[in-house]
């Protein structure tokens, strides 16, 4: 496991609405979204959705339910897990966030998400960019590379042997 990164706590008082997501049930995702959700009632209108788990349908239907709300001027602050942010904030720029208007806070950096350029599907697994894990769909081990797709929430990984020559 990966050491807490620093968490930045800070909010964008010019906003006209906000809207918290939390995501995950470790107790610093909680303090966050706590904190966050007492600053933003001070400055305008707020919105806290709580959720377990990005990958759950019920999850990812209120996600979509919240952001279908926001409006223009909202400020939309994401914390949890370093997986369900990244994989948060891809959604919520599905549903016509702007990156401008999105604040992100990872509490912990246990679990990643990783594009398979093999079985074409986002995973989440138990490594570092840089690194090599296996893929829980199709059990090749991939290569993490150091790069971030932001619009998609996840790190491209290939075969860690494609670039092997055999005879």
């Amino acid at each position: 496991m990966s050491a807490t990164p620093t968490v930045d706590t800070t909010i964008d008082t010019r906003a006209r609405s906000f809207l918290v997501v939390a995501i995950g049930a470790d107790a610093e995702t909680a303090r966050v979204a706590r904190e966050w959700t007492t600053l933003a009632e001070g400055v305008a209108p707020t919105t806290l959705a709580v959720l377990d788990d990005i990958d759950a349908p019920s999850d990812l239907a209120t996600l979509a339910d919240v952001a279908g709300s926001a409006r223009v001027g909202v400020r939309i602050l994401v914390v949890g897990g370093r997986y369900d942010a990244h994989r948060a904030v891809a959604l919520l720029r599905e549903h016509g966030a702007l990156p401008v208007e999105i604040q992100v806070s990872v509490t912990h950096a246990d679990d990643l998400p990783v594009y398979c350029a093999h079985c074409r599907d986002i995973r989440r697994v138990v490594g570092e960019p840089g690194g090599l894990v296996e893929c829980p769909g199709c059990a090749r081990l991939l290569e993490v590379h150091d790069l971030l797709a932001t619009a998609m929430g996840c790190y491209l990984a290939s075969d860690s042997r494609a670039r092997e020559v055999t005879e």
